[in-house]
């Protein structure tokens, strides 16, 4: 997954895996006050499926659904390990 947001109106990229851009997301915008999503990349439809559900859920809000998607993410891992 590629994410063009514009973070206090300067451009930053997160790549990587779904969880790596999201991780890297939330890191660079923890004490941003305005963030935009400008474009996605996906790299698979099940991605794609995944993190709009999350942005409806989240109210369009990028960083509430990136934190969500990152809680499924985790508790997806713990059922794989058990």
């Amino acid at each position: 997954m590629r994410l063009l947001v514009s973070l206090d109106g300067e451009k930053c990229w997160c790549i990587g895996n779904t969880v790596k851009a999201l991780q890297q997301l939330i890191d660079k915008a923890k004490d941003k006050s305005s963030i935009k999503l400008l474009t996605v990349f996906y790299d698979s439809t099940k991605e794609k499926r995944r993190f709009k559900r999350e942005m409806r859920k989240a109210g369009g809000d990028l960083i509430k659904a990136a934190q969500n998607y990152l809680n499924w993410w985790n508790i997806i891992q713990k059922r794989k390990e058990n």
